[in-house]
């Protein structure tokens, strides 16, 4: 499959963020302001509802200045919208919908509180939408280990450059208890601070792609799935590996039982190549205590890290 198949592939499964296509009433408010040198960003809560949705749907996205996306959950047509400026000394994003302008602005006039005097204010915000402005902010995917504990965070704080705000992130997150974790220059782990069973980076196995696997020449331009294409909310295993078998083109045949697991969480925050977004899913399959084995050129079955076959 080449990249553009395994996105429709995506949406027919209902792993892609936006995915169920809908029209909607289409309302967006502004949740949350950055203000560092050289970086301006809004956290906005974007709903679609009935009548012209299918379905009350509510999607949280951080967003710059120059981004363009659509709303993808309306019946019609998406809703193309393109980010002009983040306005943080009135409290508001200027943007265009379909091209005619408009802003966004908070629910409440006293929602975020004095976004002037912070450079970081985050007022009870989902924890997801504070991981993906760490991944933006640090431009990697992280990957969030299993029991990491994922509570709303409140934070206030001044920091001049991104430095300083992964500085105050990574402190926010250690006193929830998640530690980060380097892996590449694509990659940071984020696990449970003091954790000793923990499959560190150096662990995960190569991934041994047969001959003349898609997956073997991955890192083209072509061949490189956008950010935000994955969005996997605590899916089951079986969702996972029909991706996994879409992108090596491999079929999954399991010839032994395995142990029940638990549900994995992946999206992919920054683009990421076919071969990158496999190495993302062995690490979510180790830390449930399975890799990937070939059987042949045209499978694989999972196998336990412990017993190595």
């Amino acid at each position: 499959m080449n990249v553009n198949q395994i996105i429709r592939f995506l949406l027919s499964a209902g792993m892609v963020a936006g995915t169920f296509l809908a029209r909607a009433d289409h309302t967006v408010s502004v949740a949350a302001l950055v203000n560092l040198t050289n970086y301006q960003a809004a956290l906005l809560i974007i709903t679609d509802s009935p009548p012209e949705a299918s379905f009350l749907m509510t999607t949280h996205k951080w967003v710059t200045a120059g981004e363009v996306f659509d709303d993808s959950y309306l019946k019609d047509k998406p809703m193309h919208i393109e980010i002009l400026r983040v306005d943080v000394t009135n409290n508001l994003v200027r943007a265009k919908e379909n091209g005619a302008a408009t802003f966004y602005a908070p629910q409440t006039t006293n929602s975020m509180g004095d976004t002037t005097a912070k450079s970081i204010v985050l007022n009870n915000v989902d924890f997801d939408d504070v991981i993906d402005l760490y991944a933006s902010i640090k431009a990697q995917t992280l990957l969030i280990h299993p029991d990491v504990k994922q509570p709303r965070l409140t934070l206030s704080a001044d920091a001049s450059n991104k430095t300083a705000a992964v500085g105050i992130l990574k402190r926010a997150l250690q006193e929830q208890g998640a530690a980060t974790m380097a892996d590449g220059d694509k990659f940071e782990w984020l696990v449970p601070v003091g954790a000793t069973n923990i499959v560190l980076p150096a662990a995960i196995p190569a991934r041994p792609f047969p001959s003349g696997s898609p997956a073997t020449n991955a890192n083209s331009s072509a061949d490189v799935l956008p950010q935000d294409s994955i969005n996997f909310m605590t899916v089951a295993l079986p969702q996972l590996l029909d991706v996994y078998q879409a992108l090596t083109a491999q079929k999954w045949i399991q010839d032994k039982p395995l142990p029940s697991t638990g549900t994995f969480t992946f999206h992919n925050q920054t683009p990421l190549t076919k071969t990158e977004i496999l190495h993302a899913f062995d690490v979510l399959l180790a830390w449930h205590g399975l890799k990937v084995a070939n059987m042949d050129d045209k499978s694989f079955r999972l196998v336990s890290m412990a017993a190595g076959k």
